[in-house]
């Protein structure tokens, strides 16, 4: 397997349609293109810098694309690799037959007028120097009905065998006369869905590096167990190394605090700075709220050894909605230069989290903070790095010590600022 492509001498356009003025809207492109950008700048999977993956949602002057898609192209090295994707309505030119990808001002009944036709993209593709070049398509054809992408008399397909030529890799969302589906509800569309959780979470018994025709056969596997239309490879040159396998390469983000983004609306993510406690592959994650102390006093049947060594506020925290009323969370960081008591699970250098059930007495000087929560925040699999790729949840670099924080309320305007400033 030849290695990954040098991610320095490497460019990428992402350029997606949400919505649209004749068009209906496709809200879960807007994170299509911040999921694959997000996989494809994670220094662990491949490490492409921002600066050189140009994301641009919502373009309404093709002139715009064309001229970005011709700067990368032109900026991307012999041994680097240009990836280009597209998502969103797809048209057919009712004179050629040709394809055109739908900007924001896109008339259906005359496509070319304000669409991108394909041929910009191939075109510029074709003028680069890289040796490697990959150009991915979610979309099918004009219209969207009953969460589908509709689909028009010529099909992907076609476009594909027009396409494969100039030693180009093309990886398309389906097959001749067929729909590339939006499920209602889910967060991408049902192609970059798979085609992220792939790369994302890799493939355990394949090389230490997924090759696109590697991705492509288990996106095609999920997709066909889920009943969609199947992806389309046509493949130039040799087998395209695309990122690490994640299964080799997790990402572990326990004993990380993740803040939610100024956007997120849902009641119990609004404004929340969340240690994760848990984060295990293929069965999700789990966090506590670190910023809303409540005004309840603590309950009774909390010990007076326990309630010592509380750290200010000395306060029950809400931890989030799941089990509730089942019990506490007791999460403490431990003195330096100190043996872990027992019963104490580490998940990040001193901080862990201790059962209740454990005798404090002795804990004074091994302990040098403590906090209560009640109830807490789950994710279901791949859910976690899906709201940080999507842009819903940043991963702050915040020390162990903030999650005990002295001012809790005042640790999702700290935290939130940090994170956007880097």
């Amino acid at each position: 397997m030849p290695d990954l492509s040098d991610p320095r001498a490497s460019r990428a356009v992402l350029v997606g349609g949400s919505r649209y003025a004749s068009l209906p809207e496709v809200p879960a492109i807007t994170r299509n293109l911040n999921g694959l950008a997000g996989v494809l700048q994670d220094p662990s999977l491949w490490g492409l810098a921002p600066e050189h993956c140009a994301v641009l949602a919502d373009p309404d002057d093709s002139r715009e694309v064309s001229r970005v898609l011709r700067r990368a192209a032109d900026e991307t090295a012999p041994e680097g690799m240009l990836v280009v994707y597209y998502a969103g309505h797809g048209l057919v030119d009712p004179v050629d037959g040709s394809l055109v990808l739908g900007l924001r001002d896109t008339d259906p009944a005359v496509p070319y007028e304000a669409g991108l036709p394909f041929e910009h993209i191939r075109r510029a593709v074709a003028g680069s120097r890289a040796r490697r070049r990959l150009v991915i398509l979610d979309c099918c054809y004009a219209g969207r009905a009953a969460g589908h992408l509709a689909a028009g008399e010529s099909g992907t397909q076609a476009v594909a065998d027009q396409a494969g030529t100039d030693e180009t890799c093309l990886l398309v969302s389906a097959p001749r006369n067929r729909t590339a589906q939006a499920p209602p509800g889910e967060p991408y569309t049902a192609f970059t869905g798979e085609l992220l959780r792939v790369l994302r979470g890799g493939k355990p018994d394949a090389p230490a590096v997924l090759d696109v025709r590697t991705v492509w056969r288990e996106v095609t596997l999920r997709l066909r167990e889920r009943g969609f239309e199947l992806p389309e490879l046509r493949s130039a040159g040799d087998e395209l190394p695309l990122v690490h396998n994640a299964a080799r390469h997790h990402r572990d983000l326990v004993g990380r605090i993740v803040v939610a983004t100024a956007a997120v609306e849902d009641r119990d993510l609004r404004q929340a700075a969340v240690l994760i406690l848990r984060h295990e592959r293929g069965r999700g994650a789990v966090g506590v709220r670190i910023n809303r102390p409540t005004a309840d006093p603590l309950p009774a049947d909390i010990p007076q050894g326990w309630r010592r060594l509380l750290t200010t506020p000395a306060v029950l925290f809400d931890a989030g909605p799941l089990s509730r009323y089942e019990g506490f969370i007791a999460v403490a960081r431990l003195r330096p230069d100190v043996e872990p008591p027992l019963r104490f699970r580490a998940v990040r250098d001193r901080l862990g989290v201790i059962a209740l059930s454990a005798d404090p007495a002795p804990l004074a000087p091994v302990i040098a903070g403590l906090r209560l929560f009640s109830g807490y925040i789950g994710w279901g699999p791949d859910q976690l790095e899906a709201d940080i790729d999507g842009g819903l949840l940043l991963l702050s670099d915040a020390p162990e010590r903030e999650a005990l924080s002295s001012r809790p309320r005042d640790l999702w305007t700290t935290l939130h600022a940090r994170a956007e400033g880097d």
